[in-house]
């Protein structure tokens, strides 16, 4: 989880990516999750996303950087 020091602590959040087509946040601990194309996260499961988390995950770490927001 990336963290920027601001005045007086941190702010962290989760990894941000796109691949092939579809926008999710990888959570350190709760995995990744489906966002909206306006940053929200979905309400649902888009039709697809399991598969596409499969190949995502097989990529290596420089790999799964390009496609980091």
């Amino acid at each position: 989880m990336p963290c920027v020091r601001v005045e007086h602590g941190f702010i962290c959040g989760p990894k941000v990516y796109e691949y092939k087509g579809y926008s999710f946040e990888w959570h350190s601990y709760c995995g990744p999750s489906p966002l909206k194309k306006n940053g929200e996260p979905s309400q649902r499961i888009p039709k697809g996303f399991w598969d596409m988390i499969d190949d995502f995950y097989k990529l290596d770490a420089t790999e799964k950087e390009q496609f980091r927001v």
